[in-house]
């Protein structure tokens, strides 16, 4: 076989393989996304219209944003990185869920750092 066609084949036969792992990949990430672990955090006993009982809810909900994203005996960048990620996505959505003004307004904004190269 003539060696254009050799390394053309290859390189068809490489593409194919990296969209079919790209595919799984996202597929895994899917499915990991539907199965995030949860708490359930009662308030019942709070009036979260005041700032006290607010105070309080916060706490829980923070509390149990590290309790489901913990990961115990991994100290490497990606995994904390992870675990920030997950703790910070889960008491935004429990604040946003609540509907909370007095809730909310404990949440600190978001602060985006953005580098430039000169």
């Amino acid at each position: 076989m003539n060696n254009t066609i050799q390394n053309s084949a290859r390189a068809a036969t490489l593409v194919l393989c990296g969209a079919i792992a790209l595919g799984a990949l996202q597929a895994t990430a899917h499915a990991a996304d539907d199965a995030l672990p949860s708490r359930r955090v009662s308030f019942a006993d709070l009036d979260i219209s005041t700032p006290a009982g607010a105070k309080v809810l916060y706490s829980r909900i923070t509390a149990a944003a590290h309790q489901v994203c913990g990961v115990d005996g991994y100290k490497d960048l990606s995994t904390m990185q992870w675990v920030n990620t997950c703790t910070d996505q889960a008491i935004d959505k429990a604040v946003k869920d609540v509907g909370s003004t007095a809730l909310s307004a404990l949440r600190p904004p978001k602060v985006l750092i953005h580098f430039a190269s000169n």
